[in-house]
Order: structure tokens, then sequence, then C-alpha cells
């Protein structure tokens, strides 16, 4: 495996190990939310399992499938996706003093981790590997397209 090859792929990890602390987060959270009273206050929390559990599934579906074979429509997704999960973490949680600081950086530091490598990756692509829509290095066969469609 070239190292052209493995940097989306540590990448895809990071953004894995982020949805996996995400997911144990999510079931914190909802088990917290069954705890309270029936109030706004617990469909509140709920709903932040909720969306916790959507954005690691997320994260493990691009990571998986698009991350992992250094698309750049993944990269925006994940990047995207996972910096507004955890930017409302570290403003809402982290900066009021509402969660511990250790563990809870984790999350914000494996999505920056992800990026990096990510980003390093996608920049390094091969020259041949355009990087428009048509031909966002997933592996489609350039011979596939029609000769109108070949970068």
């Amino acid at each position: 495996m070239s190292t052209s090859n493995t940097i989306p792929k540590i990448g895809a990890v990071f953004y894995i190990i982020w949805a996996c602390l995400h997911l144990l987060a999510e079931y914190s959270v909802y088990t917290l939310g069954r705890s309270l009273d029936s109030s706004m206050v617990r469909g509140r929390v709920l709903q932040d399992a909720w969306n916790l559990l959507f954005f690691s599934i997320i994260a493990i579906s691009v990571a998986a499938t698009l991350n992992w074979r250094n698309s750049a429509w993944g990269y925006w997704i994940n990047f995207a996706t996972l910096g507004i999960a955890d930017t409302g973490l570290i403003f809402f949680l982290l900066v009021p003093g509402y969660a511990p600081v250790w563990p809870s950086i984790l999350g914000p530091v494996f999505w920056v981790l992800a990026t990096i490598f990510s980003t390093i990756a996608l920049l390094t692509r091969t020259k041949g590997a355009t990087r428009t829509f048509t031909s966002d290095n997933t592996g489609s066969s350039d011979l596939a397209r029609p000769t109108r469609f070949r970068g």
C-alpha cells in the first residue's frame, strides 16, 4: 500500500474513532434523558442524543465509503458535519464549563486529526486525479465515461 493510499485511510479511521466516541456520548445523553421527568428538558436531552446518533452514523458512513477513497465530496461532508457537531460541544459545554475538558476534548482532537490527514490526502492526490464532481478519485474508471465527460 503506497503512502498516497494510506493517508486518506488514516483520516477515515480518525473519523470513525470520532464517531465511536460520539456513539458512547449518545448513549450517556440518552440514559440521562430517560432519567428525567417528562418535560421539555427531557425531550431536548433526548433530541440531543438523537442528533449525536445521526452525526455518528453520517461520520462512519462517509468515512468508510468516501474518505477511505480520498473523495473530495467525503472530505467536505465530514469536515462540515463534524465541525458543526464539535463546535456546538465547544461553545455550549466546554467554554461555559458544563463538561470537563478531559475526556470531552477527545472528540475535537480526533476531528482535527481526521481533517489534517484528509486535507493532506486531498492536496497530494495524483496529478491525474481531477478535483471535479465527475472525477473525484472514488474509484470510478475513466473508461466508463463517454469521451465528452473525460477530464
